[in-house]
């Protein structure tokens, strides 16, 4: 293994936790000290086709991602992240140049639902989009999101053809936190044997079953033949259970590595703005979003079930076993609601 770099997604994935509405303030102090700490690659946000809102991570024009990043650190890469789910159109986005993200992520999925409710392909449409992407001048750096939903034949197929645009970077994304260290290590070796070895393999993991710092270390210790990328955030501010944290990894890496990675700014973010936000909404281990990953279920069921209703496991238990399949990937209030009257109703026969 050549290099192991860090990634930070505190602004993009740590959206998920205030609808991305860090205040300016907050994003621009956050991006200076990340760019403190020395980070190898700063994700600023989401490339989205919606209006903008001056204060949110969410961006409609690369104009938008250059006010932000300004002058450049030596030395350091700058990314947004794009969605084929909710495409940002391609004829909207501006050639690649110096001024403004060098990289663009882009999370694709294995299939989707068309009109008609029924399951299809959508790997082709992803794999359109990135070519896309690469053809405007940037780095891309491909998200296949729910590695779990793959069987091992076809997540080599899916990296080969994925390989062919030459992208930065393949990642191993075990989106909901279902995964055990040693099922992303059987796909990161999968991806690691089926690839030219200048594309990078990342990791992006989330905390549902508290291995995001185990996975990660024992990736670090694999000895792959390509760099590594790891995302991470401060505090593991993220989607469901949050991420691997940015000061832990910071600091292991720093210890077993002897990189230079400085934990101050980072701790720094957490105490100005991250524990705020953490505690009007918390993330983090909890049983809520343990029985979501044993079940294969949105993490936003947790959220809704566990923070809001306060549900003991039992019932949480009932309502994602009961989830019709089309559900479970897709959060719907509306089906837990449903679930969760048939509890009661068992409950008062």
């Amino acid at each position: 293994m050549s290099k192991i770099s860090l990634l930070d997604c505190t602004l993009r994935d740590g959206g998920y936790i205030n609808n991305w509405e860090f205040g300016t303030e907050t994003i621009s102090e956050t991006k200076r000290l990340l760019e403190e700490a020395g980070v190898d690659i700063l994700e600023l946000g989401f490339l989205r086709n919606e209006p903008y809102q001056n204060g949110r991570t969410v961006f409609n024009s690369v104009d938008q991602v250059k006010a932000l990043i300004g002058n450049k650190r030596p030395g350091m890469q700058y990314a947004v992240m794009a969605e084929v789910a909710n495409p940002f159109p391609l004829e909207m986005l501006e050639p690649a140049d110096d001024q403004g993200p060098d990289i663009i992520r882009v999370i694709v999925w294995k299939t989707k639902r068309n009109s008609r409710g029924i399951e299809v392909d959508a790997l082709q449409e992803g794999f359109l989009y990135c070519k896309g992407i690469v053809e405007k001048g940037y780095r891309l750096c491909v998200q296949p999101a729910r590695v779990d939903q793959y069987s091992e034949e076809e997540f080599v197929a899916m990296v080969e053809r994925f390989a062919e645009l030459d992208p930065m970077a393949v990642y191993v994304v075990d989106s909901w936190g279902t995964q055990n260290p040693e099922d992303l290590l059987r796909y990161m070796r999968l991806a690691d044997r089926h690839m030219p070895a200048h594309i990078s393999l990342g990791y992006h993991g989330h905390n549902n079953m508290m291995q995001a710092m185990s996975t990660a270390q024992v990736m670090m210790k694999e000895n792959f033949r390509r760099d590594l990328i790891l995302d991470a955030s401060v505090y593991g501010i993220g989607r469901g259970a949050g991420n691997l944290n940015l000061e832990l990894i910071g600091k292991y890496m720093d210890e077993q590595l002897g990189t230079d990675y400085d934990i101050d700014p980072m701790l720094e973010i957490y105490e100005r703005y991250v524990k705020d936000i953490y505690d009007m909404e918390p993330w983090g281990y909890s049983i809520p979003f343990l029985l979501t990953a044993k079940y294969n279920c949105n993490p936003n069921y947790a959220r809704y079930l566990g923070n809001r209703l306060h549900l003991d496991a039992d019932r949480i238990c009932f309502v994602l076993k009961s989830l019709p399949v089309e559900c479970r990937t897709i959060y719907s209030k509306e089906a837990a609601d449903r679930c969760l009257a048939s509890y009661h109703a068992e409950e008062r026969k």
